[in-house]
């Protein structure tokens, strides 16, 4: 019996106008204005840090965990909720016609779709339940307690997703692979379609340089 075939989405910028993860831990850190305080002081140390690459997830791991101190589960699913309904028009704000209208029409002709992100999981999966898709797997970022707040566990993101696909049972190879960025670039490589999601001129280049055909691009932002 011949499989269906599986596709692979990348979320942010690539179903999404936006960052999800980062403007919902924004958010958080602006509802309290000892977060940003906390933050503020220690610019000092963290922005030198941001300068490098190999060291920038240092200040943003202190930033998620300071939004997320003294916040429960619990509470960060309702803050999750919170943050959709904040937005002027919910999910629809976020979530991209295009992309919405292309992963449904690969759900109805039969094709496995998972969606494999670096965001959030409760907020990712808050989304696109909100929009219609909770027939759609997610596998995405996780976080653990960490001294009172929150810090990441597995991050859903570049090489990583390939583990995680395939301990969700969406092993490589990939019959079609959808993104906006580079980092994707093992994704792409173990793929045999390749969409490119409205990329940068720098990021379609080394797209372009590091794959051995094509990928197709497409204006969706």
């Amino acid at each position: 019996m011949q499989k269906s075939p599986v596709v692979v989405f990348d979320f942010d910028l690539t179903l999404t106008r936006w960052d999800t993860a980062d403007r919902f831990f924004r958010w958080m850190l602006r509802r309290d204005f000892w977060r940003i305080g906390l933050v503020v002081a220690a610019l000092p140390i963290l922005a030198p840090l941001l300068i490098h690459h190999a060291s920038r997830r240092w200040p943003i791991r202190f930033a998620v965990w300071v939004a997320t101190w003294g916040r429960t589960p619990e509470i960060l699913s309702m803050l999750v909720e919170e943050h959709i309904r904040s937005l002027p028009a919910g999910c629809e704000a976020v979530l991209l016609p295009e992309a919405l209208d292309r992963v449904r029409s690969h759900v109805e002709r039969g094709h496995r779709v998972v969606v494999a992100t670096g965001s959030l999981e409760p907020l990712a999966r808050a989304l696109l339940d909100d929009a219609g898709l909770t027939q759609v797997p997610l596998v995405a970022s996780t976080l653990r307690p960490f001294f009172g707040g929150w810090v990441r566990d597995q991050h859903c993101f570049g090489p990583n997703k390939i583990p995680m696909l395939t301990a969700r049972g969406f092993a490589p190879p990939w019959d079609v692979a959808y993104t906006d960025h580079s980092a994707d670039l093992p994704v792409l490589r173990l793929s045999v379609e390749r969409y490119l999601v409205s990329p940068t001129p720098t990021c379609l280049a080394s797209i372009r340089r590091a794959l051995d055909t094509e990928a197709t691009v497409l204006a969706w932002r």
